[in-house]
């Protein structure tokens, strides 16, 4: 049996690395092949502790000159296989042989636009979640503009209703003004100045009071009497005994 020490470097790291506890490249479950779970986290902490480099295409470069060969499992993941390479039989690592130049050359051309369909569907996917997610915060964009749209269009109606109300409550003072306006140019002359003074407190709260609804933008109008004036009766009130005006 020739010396283990025989076997190139990049086979002994490559075993070890392989039954070593981590979960970025693993055997199948034959054994027979392995498999790389995350390119990503190889290049960054397995290639820097055991190549000193983070060249995963160097790594590829390597598998491809000791004549590993790519195939695709059951689950459609890529393996790397060797028919002298196998789980628990350090032992072959031997007799696995560098290959020729030629045959480097073509399987590399090979697994590099394999790599390079690889990168480009990784990327693919990436964008494609990336759309998603834009189309997902577009969604609720729009939902948010229809929420605010709506709001505004009840608030518009409201304050259409309110402006309705304040017109209707105006013209109906107007209206009744003027009704008071005609009566009282009916009457006589001394009536009509009796008349306005005793109707003058009367409009002029009942225009306060419209004044401070519409300032509250609390539309309730309720048609009340106002207090009305009456002058005191002092028909057959008799005067105290013994009184009588002064005479000049």
């Amino acid at each position: 049996m020739k010396d283990i020490k025989q076997v190139p470097s990049f086979l002994i790291k490559l075993y070890e690395i392989l039954e070593s506890e981590q979960a970025v490249v693993c055997w199948n479950k034959e054994g027979t092949a392995f498999y790389i779970q995350d390119p990503a986290q190889l290049t960054e902490q397995i290639l820097p502790q055991y190549f000193k480099h983070r060249n995963y295409q160097s790594f590829l470069r390597q598998l491809n000159m000791y004549g590993f060969k790519k195939l695709k499992n059951i689950q459609g993941k890529n393996e790397f296989q060797h028919q002298q390479f196998r789980k628990g039989v350090k032992n072959n690592l031997q007799k696995i042989k560098r290959r020729n130049q030629e045959d480097i050359k073509q399987s590399l051309e090979i697994l590099t636009k394999e790599f390079k369909s690889e990168s480009y569907l990784n990327e693919h996917e990436k964008m494609r979640k990336q759309l998603i997610q834009i189309q997902s915060d577009q969604e609720k964009l729009l939902q948010e503009i229809r929420f605010q749209m709506d709001r505004n269009r009840r608030l518009w109606r409201e304050t259409q209703d309110i402006s309705e109300k304040i017109n209707q409550i105006k013209n109906y003072s107007l209206s009744k003004l003027n009704k008071l306006i005609l009566i009282i140019q009916k009457l006589p002359q001394d009536a009509q100045i009796s008349k306005m003074a005793k109707l003058k407190d009367k409009i002029l709260r009942k225009l306060e009071t419209i004044e401070m609804e519409n300032q509250a933008k609390d539309i309730s109008f309720d048609k009340q009497d106002s207090n009305s004036y009456y002058e005191p009766n002092l028909t057959g009130v008799k005067s105290p005994a013994g009184y009588s005006p002064k005479t000049k």
